[in-house]
């Protein structure tokens, strides 16, 4: 028993072109993968990591949870033609069901601890817990192509994102194979079984999934940007400095 943490590192969804996984490529010290591997690592609540790759990319995935030390890493699967057959090829493999699941995209590096420990906490209470962040501008509902039909309200959208928490008995109800169709991260709501609801936790925009070659740059940015912050307030502490706010 205990919570699992399942990361997606491959298929159509994780690739910036054909053919390349935004989880291999590199980001300060290491592969993006490594990123979410280490803050799993470090969140006390999870007790262990399933990775999903491609084939070919199985080796690779192995060095680098070697290479980081992540000692919470309890296999590499060989993930399926979409992410319901990847989660149920998991299942099929684990011979001990954890009491939570939680479902993180590679390609998601800036998951914090605080937003993994908070989807865990909700999902035991209610079933199913996302990560989310509310959406700042006006949002258009647009059915068919430009034209508007309706105008949302602000406070009432959400961008949904990973992690993504689930007690193991909603999981499994929804990866059940008569659910064909089903795309996991955008439409599983509907699918979540009486009494269970689900719950969203604000993850802020910076918890970004890198599509392209922009995100890519934007999340380099991103990257030196915090690595700067940590490297300013370990020079303040060392010379005892007081942190002046410009």
């Amino acid at each position: 028993m205990g919570v699992m943490a399942i990361i997606i590192a491959c298929g159509k969804e994780e690739e910036i072109a054909p053919g390349t996984e935004a989880a291999f490529l590199p980001m300060g010290s290491g592969p993006i993968l490594s990123h979410s591997l280490k803050t799993l690592e470090d969140t006390p609540c999870i007790n262990s990591v399933v990775v999903v790759v491609a084939k070919d990319r199985v080796d690779s995935s192995i060095q680098v949870i070697r290479r980081f030390g992540c000692t919470k890493v309890r296999g590499v699967v060989v993930g399926g033609v979409n992410r319901m057959s990847s989660l149920r090829t998991v299942f099929s493999k684990v011979k001990t069901e954890p009491s939570v699941v939680v479902i993180h995209e590679a390609s998601r590096p800036f998951i914090s601890q605080d937003v993994l420990t908070e989807t865990v906490k909700s999902a035991k209470r209610y079933g199913c817990s996302i990560a989310a962040h509310k959406i700042e501008d006006a949002a258009k509902f647009s059915p068919k192509g430009l034209r508007v039909a309706e105008t949302l309200d602000r406070n009432t959208v959400w961008a949904a994102q990973t992690p993504q928490a689930f007690k193991t008995s909603v999981l499994l109800d929804i990866i059940d194979t008569r659910n064909k169709g089903l795309k996991l991260i955008d439409d599983e709501s509907a699918f979540v079984p009486e009494p269970a609801e689900t719950h969203m936790v604000e993850a802020g925009s910076s918890n970004m999934k890198i599509r392209t070659r922009h995100d890519l740059e934007m999340a380099a940015a991103l990257f030196h940007a915090k690595l700067v912050g940590v490297n300013q307030k370990v020079i303040l502490r060392e010379s005892k400095m007081p942190a002046v706010m410009i």
